[in-house]
């Protein structure tokens, strides 16, 4: 099993849990934690909350951390967690890649294929149209 450790601004980590909970009612999310960053948070606090999650987690087969936007404060925290093959990072929280997280979490045991696998989810949950899909009206 891998852990899921979402550090996102404010309270978006609450709202993307219940999101999930809400798609995926019968899964376990006792393997999943969130860190919310405040606007006022200080950086190295913020790195040393991390830390105390992460150690309070299962060792399992690692931690994949989800930030929502990179360059931001929970992206640049989470940077300084990144531990090969016991910590991994994957920026741009959407709902495709944490229904991908979860949906495989449980029986993974590569962090690095499981990394790819959700950084993939959420590239691929991303799509844009300028017309109605069938073409017509």
């Amino acid at each position: 099993m891998i852990n899921l450790l979402i550090i996102a601004h404010e309270t978006l980590g609450t709202a993307y849990t219940a999101l999930a909970r809400h798609i995926l009612p019968l899964s376990d999310f006792s393997h999943i934690h969130q860190l919310h960053v405040q606007p006022d948070d200080d950086h190295a606090a913020i790195i040393q909350r991390a830390q105390d999650r992460l150690a309070r987690t299962a060792p399992n087969h690692g931690t994949l951390i989800l930030t929502d936007i990179f360059g931001a404060t929970p992206c640049n925290a989470a940077l300084k967690l990144v531990i090969p093959r016991q910590t991994s990072m994957v920026t741009g929280l959407n709902a495709p890649m944490l229904v991908k997280a979860l949906t495989h979490c449980a029986h993974s045991t590569d962090l690095a294929r499981f990394t790819e696998t959700v950084q993939q989810a959420g590239i691929n949950g991303i799509l844009a149209f300028t017309e109605p899909p069938d073409g017509g009206a």
